[in-house]
């Protein structure tokens, strides 16, 4: 009988070593992954045109989520720059496992976050850009150069029509949401004055505020950065509807004397929703992908 109660013992300890540590390491590995993936989705909004910043953001936002700078193998950046990808271990000490001889076990993670296009988008600059015409990253475009159809330059009522409104939204930018196959009214008319006083305004705003800012490198929160829809003028006739098919990303660089504004293209994630089947036109929202 005392043989069998002491085999009896030593069978619910391990029992019970098996189950509290098991559960200690699903708890550990249910950590790391929520640590990493929160890592690799703060990192990814500085892609494509911030790598090495997206890898800092990332471990930085690991730290905050409780994983130590040891514990992070590594964390990397594809080289399309179209996604960020970081491994995570951890050694995790037993506690009644240590009874029947196992000391630790180890925890391992990996989660990868990228970019796809953007569905609907907040902030939008109230010019349209005809998506008839195929843009590269860093091509210049301008615009207020010739007419789209008559009275059109490429202003869109957003909200409301008139000047001021547009004058604000150029500003800040569209308080409300756009989406992909939406309609849009054309704004008509040239409105000189607000149109140079909110572009100087954007451009001056983020020159001061971010100074070596460039197309290729600057910060995420730079109001030069400039969300606009892609739209097709193709049968516009003054004031027209025009659908949304995309969304790209401006650089504002200057407006010269003949209030031509000049801007580069961009690839940068924009303020909105993803949608794996909007196209990609420079918009991009940041998407877990495991």
């Amino acid at each position: 009988m005392a043989f069998v109660m002491t085999v009896s013992i030593a069978a619910l300890l391990g029992a019970v070593a098996l189950s509290t540590d098991v559960g200690l390491l699903y708890y550990n590995w249910g950590s790391l992954q929520k640590g990493a993936d929160s890592a690799v989705l703060a990192g990814a909004n500085n892609l494509p045109s911030d790598a090495a910043g997206a890898v800092v953001v990332a471990d930085t936002f690991a730290a905050h989520n409780g994983i130590g700078a040891t514990e992070i193998v590594a964390t990397t950046v594809a080289a399309d720059q179209q996604s960020i990808t970081m491994r995570v271990s951890r050694t995790v000490p037993y506690s009644f496992a240590q009874l029947v001889g196992l000391w630790s076990g180890l925890v391992s993670v990996s989660a990868t976050a990228g970019l796809e296009g953007a569905g609907s988008v907040s902030g939008t600059v109230p010019v349209g850009i005809d998506s008839r015409t195929t843009y590269t990253y860093g091509q210049q475009v301008n615009l207020l150069t010739g007419q789209y159809g008559a009275g059109n330059w490429g202003p869109l009522a957003l909200g409301a029509t008139g000047a001021t409104t547009f004058e604000s939204n150029v500003e800040y930018g569209y308080a409300g949401s756009l989406s992909v196959g939406q309609m849009l009214t054309t704004e008509t008319g040239q409105m000189v004055g607000p149109t140079v006083t909110a572009f100087d305004y954007r451009l001056s705003t983020g020159s001061a505020a971010y100074p070596d800012g460039t197309f290729a490198s600057h910060s995420i929160s730079d109001p030069r950065i400039m969300t606009v829809p892609m739209v097709d003028y193709a049968n516009i006739n003054g004031g027209s509807q025009v659908q949304i098919l995309g969304f790209a990303e401006l650089w504002l660089v200057g407006m010269n004397s003949q209030e031509t504004i000049t801007t580069y293209f961009i690839k940068q994630v924009a303020a909105g929703v993803p949608s794996a089947s909007a196209p990609n036109y420079g918009a991009l929202q940041v998407v877990l992908i495991r």
